[in-house]
């Protein structure tokens, strides 16, 4: 008798041992999922309440709401980034809640930004007050960017196809015949300038000619992404993993896989997908790991929030675009890691609830004001992270 009961309080025991190991990675999931949406709500309620009724955003505020900045110093590029993130709330999540002021901001940036400079060329023109700016003048990242924030407006008559026509040709005008870009233009010259390279900018333009794609399926828009990152990968292949971290070209990688009849040769796809190899070996192992680090989940040397935030919607894209198993496992790693990390750096309460500032040494007690500035594109890449994050998390859970 004494026996079968030590039998059956063994079996419990057991059954109980692996309930608890069962259920214990459904609640951790459940937790995170929760945390996630918290945050990405958050977010979404900061640029709900940074946008102003002309349709201009709030650029810098800072944690202590007494402390106010000048809203004239003004970046364009930010402001059609910003356009993006708002556009993945509803294109992702669902989200209805940003779309009439992601309208307006729209609405407000058209009129403000985009010039006609030729007979069929429109571009983004940086107004000189706003960027301390000797003159006026076009930046091909603009161009990308504005085609990412505006092409989903088409289908919904909210935009007119002639200056989405009119930024791609301002692209294709400024790429050279190897694929890369001129990064600037100066308008009261007419010139291209030489000197200028941004890292970005190329990526951001691939990017945003795939857009332009999906609305006006011209193949012209789709040869010059692939020819533009096809160069970028071209060009960083040797270098092992000694390369810049360029989230735009990685998220353009994964738009282009995603595109239908994109045309890529089975060698080309292994030279765009080796790129974003280099780049995820490149930051991974630079990440902060140990549990008992205060800034765990952040990187060696960088602790900045909207960096974190692009690290992260890179990483994102590579998760899609790799098919190393190992790697792709290392990839999630790092995302959940830098997915807490910003979380627990985000404003949670007050009037900038939502925030995210500078650096993560805005919450210590000698923090200097700089750390406090929330910037309007810290929160845009941080939700744009998260958003697309959340893609892959629900399918692993």
């Amino acid at each position: 008798m004494k026996q079968s009961v030590l039998i059956t309080l063994s079996v419990l025991v057991l059954l109980i041992i692996l309930y608890s190991a069962v259920k214990r990675p459904f609640a951790q999931a459940a937790e995170t999922k929760n945390s996630l949406d918290n945050s990405i709500n958050l977010a979404m309620t900061y640029i709900s309440n940074s946008t102003l009724e002309n349709g201009r955003f709030v650029y810098n505020s800072n944690v202590n709401p007494e402390i106010l900045y000048s809203n004239e110093k003004y970046n364009a590029l930010r402001h059609a980034g910003t356009l993006y993130s708002m556009y993945l709330c509803e294109r992702v999540l669902k989200n209805d809640s940003l779309r009439e002021k992601r309208y307006l901001a729209s609405k407000y940036f058209v009129e403000n930004y985009i010039k006609q400079i030729g007979p069929d060329i429109y571009a983004v023109v940086s107004k000189p007050e706003e960027e301390n700016l000797e003159f006026p003048q076009a930046k091909t990242g603009g161009t990308g960017l504005a085609l990412i924030g505006l092409s989903n407006l088409y289908p919904e008559g909210k935009v007119d196809l002639k200056i989405l026509r009119g930024l791609g040709n301002f692209a294709l005008y400024m790429q050279k015949a190897d694929g890369s870009f001129y990064s600037k233009y100066n308008l009261p010259q007419a010139q291209k300038d030489e000197k200028f390279v941004s890292l970005y900018y190329p990526g951001e333009v691939a990017y945003g000619l795939l857009f332009l794609y999906e609305v006006d399926k011209q193949e012209k828009w789709l040869e010059s992404s692939k020819k533009a990152l096809l160069y970028l990968a071209n060009s960083r292949k040797n270098k092992g993993l000694n390369v810049p971290y360029d989230h735009w070209a990685m998220l353009a990688a994964k738009k282009l896989f995603e595109t239908p009849d994109n045309g890529l040769s089975a060698v080309e796809k292994i030279l765009l997908q080796r790129h974003c190899e280099q780049m995820a070996k490149s930051i991974l192992d630079t990440q902060i790991v140990d549990a008992g680090n205060t800034y765990r989940g952040g990187f060696v040397d960088n602790l900045r929030l909207c960096s974190i935030g692009t690290i992260m919607e890179g990483l994102v894209a590579i998760y899609y675009c790799i098919e190393d198993e190992k790697l792709k496992e290392k990839v999630l790693n790092a995302l959940a890691l830098g997915t807490d990390f910003l979380s627990r750096y985000q404003v949670k309460v007050g009037a900038r609830r939502g925030g995210l500032p500078m650096n993560a040494y805005w919450t210590l007690s000698n923090a200097d004001e700089k750390s406090k500035v929330i910037r309007i594109d810290n929160v845009q890449h941080v939700l744009s992270a998260w958003i697309t994050y959340k893609q892959i998390f629900m399918t692993q859970n």
